[in-house]
């Protein structure tokens, strides 16, 4: 009798887990997600999109191709001749961030194993952030009949793949080192 007890609870416990981590995730998500958005218009809001994001983006266009001249103008537009950008809310990669960080948050691994997937996954996070609005500037000034299969199928899908697998790789990593 004590053997089915000790098996059930086995079972329970694995299977409240994903349960566990599902709810985790999402009210982590829902949280960080409705504080970000409480912070639209604020100054902490545009030094994390305009100071982190857009402004490093313009700078490595320009160096990478000087002869693009391109400036951040208000109204979050990345401008160059013949391209004006539009980076609008949802658009900067902010909510490819807020993903990752409520995975990791959620999934049970120790805080040196979460530190080391935030760290790894941000900065993985940000350069995809950078690298997918510099393709965008790219296409809308040297491939505009591509824009919109590229805007809005490829180049939003494609970073969260990325960060998708990140996570398994990050997660597999965890469990095998507990």
């Amino acid at each position: 009798m004590t053997t089915t007890i000790a098996t059930r609870t086995t079972r329970t416990t694995r299977a409240a887990t994903p349960l566990r981590f599902a709810l985790t995730f999402i009210l982590c998500f829902a949280a960080l997600f409705a504080g970000f958005e409480a912070s639209r218009g604020s100054p902490f809001e545009r030094f994390v999109v305009e100071d982190l994001i857009l402004v490093p983006t313009t700078v490595l266009i320009d160096r990478i191709t000087p002869s693009e001249h391109a400036e951040l103008t208000s109204g979050r537009v990345i401008a160059s001749p013949g391209a004006n950008l539009h980076v609008t809310r949802g658009c900067e990669g902010i909510e490819m961030f807020l993903l990752l960080v409520s995975g990791i948050v959620a999934f049970p691994a120790s805080a040196g194993r979460r530190v080391q997937g935030l760290l790894q996954g941000c900065l993985l996070a940000y350069t995809l952030s950078i690298t997918r609005l510099m393709a965008l500037h790219y296409i809308l000034r040297y491939s505009p009949d591509a824009w919109e299969a590229l805007h809005g199928l490829v180049l939003p899908l494609a970073p969260i793949i990325l960060m998708g697998l990140f996570f398994m790789h990050w997660s597999g990593r965890a469990v095998h080192a507990a």
